[in-house]
């Protein structure tokens, strides 16, 4: 399952399981009050029959946890029976009050709460069963339509790679024995070749995200490996590379496309006089910061198709933040126009 089927069914289920649970939380404590109304109109109902065998023995009558107090106090009302310290006390008349000992309302008390917590925590597992499997038959449609899709997109994503393959070997032939004035346009069709290659890389690795299987990778050949490539397409760009750190154990063609798309806009929007890419990792925090032209809105970058100049497909750095989802790495961006950005990525 992937993390966004992950999140989705994580939101259906407390969605189901937290409205139900609530519920019988409240109809747990309102019969637990309803019980415990019950049980005093009943020990009040004992209190009277104790009063009554009283009254036909000349109070003679004796009778375990009970007692009994004359009294004078015209205030007194008739209610149900009050806790005072160690005893539970009843008025039935100014004249009469009926003590019994707390210990046994206490205890019966006692019993219809442990019933009720049992009965609140089998019916809340039950309905945690429950939620499960409503979640579970909710995501299915969602999980077949994109399974269906996945596979729709994977195929014509492996049709495009030849002909993107044909254009980029033809376009270098004809370089060669091509006139100046015609180079530029070759050179155009390349790039424009060269952009769907890459375009066609990301969505390759986004739609493989169920075997995005880890393992260790040294993150210093890889980026120096990356950088190479870079320096080679930009050579006016300065590259200061500080890598201190063991390997890092996650997908390494993610982890490549990732760092690729990264790098890559960082040469892309290089400023003209001294471009300088810095590329430090330490302590799972990895830092790539350039000089270049910025970003006006960095929170939108991750957004799909979101780009503040013309070039480009804006949906690098939205596959970027994909990516980081899978493999939970963090990604912080910062950036001002004219001062340049800093990427941050957390492994965590």
């Amino acid at each position: 399952m992937k993390n966004y089927e992950k999140k989705s069914f994580i939101q259906i289920f407390l969605g189901y399981f937290v409205s139900v649970a609530m519920f019988i939380l409240l109809l747990g404590y309102l019969y637990f009050q309803q019980q415990q109304t019950f049980l005093m109109q009943k020990i009040a109902m004992n209190m009277h029959q104790y009063l009554m065998k009283l009254k036909q023995s000349q109070f003679k009558y004796k009778q375990d946890g009970f007692s009994y107090e004359a009294t004078f106090n015209s205030k007194l009302k008739k209610q149900l029976p009050q806790k005072d310290g160690d005893i539970y006390y009843k008025a039935f008349s100014k004249r009469h009050i009926i003590k019994i000992d707390a210990s046994i309302v206490d205890n019966e008390l006692k019993k219809i709460k442990y019933f009720t917590i049992i009965l609140q925590i089998l019916l809340i597992s039950f309905f945690a069963f429950i939620s499960f499997i409503l979640a579970r038959k909710s995501l299915k449609p969602m999980a077949d339509t994109i399974s269906h899709l996945d596979r729709f997109m994977k195929d014509l994503i492996h049709d495009l790679n030849t002909p993107i393959t044909s254009i980029l070997i033809n376009s270098k032939m004809l370089k060669k024995d091509a006139i100046e004035k015609d180079i530029k346009k070759i050179t155009r069709i390349e790039n424009s070749a060269k952009n769907i290659s890459s375009l066609y890389a990301n969505l390759e690795i986004l739609l493989d995200g169920n075997s995005l299987k880890k393992e260790n990778i040294d993150l210093t050949i890889l980026i120096n490996d990356i950088v190479e490539i870079y320096k080679s397409i930009y050579p006016n760009i300065k590259f200061n590379v500080d890598i201190k750190g063991d390997n890092v154990n996650i997908n390494l063609n993610a982890i490549k496309r990732i760092l690729d798309n990264i790098i890559s806009n960082a040469c892309k929007y290089s400023i003209d006089i001294n471009p300088t890419i810095e590329i430090s990792y330490n302590n799972d925090i990895l830092i790539i910061k350039d000089n270049g032209k910025g970003i006006k809105y960095p929170k939108k970058i991750f957004e799909r198709s979101y780009k503040e100049v013309d070039s480009g497909h804006g949906i690098g750095m939205h596959i970027v933040h994909r990516l980081c989802s899978e493999l939970s790495i963090s990604i912080d961006i910062k950036s001002e126009p004219n001062q340049g950005t800093i990427v941050t990525l957390k492994f965590n």
